[in-house]
């Protein structure tokens, strides 16, 4: 039996694509980021390996899988038809979403390191919108433009977040490698069983309400507002918030913390 080869170069160069947005040496700064890790060792929450497990698992069940990968992998599927005012409404939205000043500033930040790396390795134009919104939305502008797959671009984006957070603990709790190993482990676990059913969820959440648009009478002449319509719809569709109190709490606290190791 002949063996089809064909797919596999294109397969390889997306696995480098995908492994290049994932390394940790991806000189966009992340490293000096802890996604509300050390205001929550500062204020008890996390003290040792049980409960950096538990505090990461809850962070990736509400804010990466309950909300930041389904916005992603809308922002990509409205770029693969072509809708881009949707997808500028969606970034817009995830934007205006982010709870805190140090969020919204790291979000900036690393969006424009990204821009800088896009340019000068690979001599990419990045539009000047693209990057206001932050990083996710200009981490879904790549992958698309890449024609990276959903699920795999969910993936990388939701593990690489993991692992800088476990190694924010793993410096300051102070972790030993081989617990925060362990701790990485488990969480790229939990998010492999739950990502390819999210993906299809939110393709298929997608597809419904373009079908919906396109055989419906009804629909509103202003662009914007109708934008808007569409996002809370497929948000409704998808049970998808971004409404993390005690998270931003946490990055409150952070920004007027006495010591410090990380920018948020």
């Amino acid at each position: 039996m002949m063996v089809d080869t064909s797919a596999q170069p294109a397969q390889s160069a997306q696995l480098g694509q995908l492994l290049m947005l994932a390394s940790s040496n991806l000189p966009i700064g992340s490293y000096t980021y802890s996604q509300g890790v050390e205001s929550a060792i500062e204020s008890g929450v996390v003290s040792d390996e049980a409960s950096t497990l538990t505090f990461m698992q809850d962070y990736l069940a509400l804010a990466v899988i309950g909300y930041e990968l389904p916005v992603l992998g809308l922002i990509m599927c409205a770029l693969s038809q072509g809708h881009e005012a949707l997808a500028a409404n969606l970034a817009h939205d995830y934007h205006a979403g982010l709870e805190s000043k140090e969020f919204v500033l790291e979000s900036q930040q690393l969006a424009q390191a990204m821009v800088s790396w896009l340019n000068e390795v690979l001599s990419l134009g990045i539009p000047s919108e693209i990057p206001e919104d932050g990083f996710l939305p200009l981490f879904a502008h790549i992958a698309q433009h890449w024609q990276l797959p959903l699920a795999q671009s969910m993936t990388t984006y939701g593990f690489a977040q993991l692992e800088n957070m476990v190694l924010a603990a793993v410096k300051t709790v102070p972790l030993g490698q081989m617990a925060g190993q362990r701790i990485l482990w488990q969480l790229q676990s939990d998010l492999g069983a739950q990502v390819d059913a999210l993906s299809d969820d939110v393709q298929h959440a997608f597809d419904a309400l373009i079908t919906s648009i396109n055989t419906s009478n009804t629909l509103d002449n202003s662009e914007e507002s109708y934008c808007q319509q569409l996002c809370q719809d497929l948000y409704e569709s998808l049970n998808i918030s971004n409404n993390l109190p005690n998270l931003a709490i946490l990055s409150s606290m952070h920004e007027e913390q006495y010591s410090r190791l990380f920018r948020s």
